[in-house]
């Protein structure tokens, strides 16, 4: 269920619902906003990991089923069992919400996000509804492009109210007006050129930019911030580096880490599994050592199922970030509609819970609990709305045992009315599920992780 799901025609948020989900996302999207921690996988952990634990990461029971899909996402692998979609509408028109993707208006997880060290990232595709070159209207320049734009407009405009013969008072009235627009346009555009520098990537169709900010009164909290887009193919790909600078130097070392970052970034088609170390985004590919923290939260869906979500939240084990996986599955399973308001209204009825319980994931094991739930309309057609939850939280001090989330949830017609279809049965989506979870692993890497080759 989404977090503004209704199990009510009238739209009503379950309160215990709401109160389960604010902790599954609001929290832990607070704490993927901080900095990753480059020392997170060093943390010493209560126990260091034995050769058996490593191994499970990599399924080695597991067969890929025959007629299915390979994914990746973050340093993990998976099957899909139809054709996936990713969350690459550009929906927010504000600097900021660039990195919070969705499907459309209406659908789509608000506390998505990739994180990749100290780099925010975004993969942007036009549809129907926006291109994805509307991102770049965003931009510094972009900006200012539109700045200038409107100020020659204001010039012809002032232009044509300066006719021949005298001129009214309200005519000049209206042109004082217009020329203090064009002076505060005008002062806007600079202060971007202040504060704004172009930024050279070294790669083809890219656009990039340097800014400042402090938000300390003594000049304690100066960050370097760097965003470049690169445009590759049907895909604009956002990544910004937020880092804190100690000393002036610390601009142009910054600069060169973002550069070599970007230099390891390229295209990835859809179903491709690179072989080399590194992260996978929609898309996209970052190549590392294996070792740079990652705190990655993605939803995908099928094309058959639009209004089915399966979120995917893979990272880094961090002691500020700990996934209490048993206690999230607990929370899923006892969630329950609530009275309903008058008597004799119709409301949703529990068909099962599921769990909470322990599944394999791969070859961990992990936490599941869900709900499934029937809401029958008077007179018409009723429809299904189902939540499960399945979690590996993952292990501290070492990067090959990531945690590993994935959450399905319905999303509500009544609140995203672009949906055209109900979500299938439970057991078809469950189905998907199942073999997200059975087939989740360690991508193999040429060459593999160390603590992998250990015996």
């Amino acid at each position: 269920m989404s977090r503004t799901e209704s199990l009510s025609p009238q739209g009503r948020i379950f309160p215990c619902l709401a109160i389960v989900l604010l902790l599954l996302g609001r929290v832990s999207n607070t704490l993927q906003a901080a900095e990753l921690s480059d020392d997170a996988s060093k943390v010493a952990p209560s126990r260091a990991p034995t050769s058996d634990d490593l191994l499970k990461i990599m399924a080695p029971g597991y067969q890929k089923p025959i007629g299915v899909s390979s994914e990746c996402f973050g340093r993990m692998m998976f099957e899909v069992n139809g054709v996936d979609e990713w969350p690459t509408y550009y929906r927010h028109m504000y600097p900021t919400g660039i990195f919070a993707r969705s499907f459309s208006d209406n659908v789509g997880d608000p506390y998505d996000s990739m994180r990749f060290g100290d780099t925010l990232i975004a993969v942007i595709a036009s549809k129907k509804m926006r291109s994805k070159e509307k991102v770049f209207e965003a931009t510094p320049y972009g900006r200012i492009a539109a700045l200038q734009n409107n100020i020659e407009e204001k010039r012809s405009y002032i232009a044509r109210l300066k006719k021949p013969g005298k001129i009214s008072d309200a005519d000049k009235a209206e042109i004082e007006e217009q020329l203090k627009d064009i002076q505060r346009f005008e002062t806007i555009i600079a202060e971007y050129g202040t504060k704004f520098e172009r930024f050279n990537t070294g790669l083809p169709n890219s656009e990039a930019y340097w800014t400042s900010e402090d938000s300390s009164v003594d000049n304690s909290d100066l960050r370097s911030i760097l965003r470049a887009y690169l445009t590759r193919g049907d895909h604009i790909f956002v990544f910004e580096s937020n880092v804190k600078m100690k000393n002036p130097a610390d601009k142009e070392s910054h600069k060169k880490k973002f550069s070599s970052m970007l230099s390891n970034f390229r295209p990835r088609a859809a179903n491709e599994i690179p072989t080399e170390r590194g992260v996978c985004i929609p898309f996209g590919f970052i190549a590392d050592d294996g070792e740079t923290p990652i705190a990655f939260k993605q939803s995908i869906r099928f094309s058959d199922a639009p209004g089915v979500l399966y979120t995917l939240s893979t990272g880094t084990v961090d002691p500020r970030n700990i996934k209490a996986t048993p206690l999230l599955a607990m929370a899923e399973a006892a969630i329950s509609p609530p009275p309903p308001d008058k008597p004799g209204e119709p409301m949703p009825k529990v068909i099962q819970r599921i769990g909470p319980r322990m599944v394999k994931m791969g070859g961990l094991s992990a936490s599941q609990g869900g709900v499934h739930l029937k809401f029958n309309q008077p007179g018409g057609k009723g429809y299904e709305i189902y939540s499960v939850f399945t979690g590996y939280g993952g292990w501290l001090g070492t990067t090959v045992l990531p945690y590993i989330l994935v959450n399905m949830r319905t999303m509500n017609m009544n609140l995203a009315p672009e949906l055209k279809e109900l979500p299938p049965p439970f057991a078809v989506s469950k189905s998907r599920m199942d073999l997200m979870v059975k087939s989740m692993r360690w991508r193999p890497t040429t060459p593999p992780m160390p603590e992998l080759t250990r015996r």
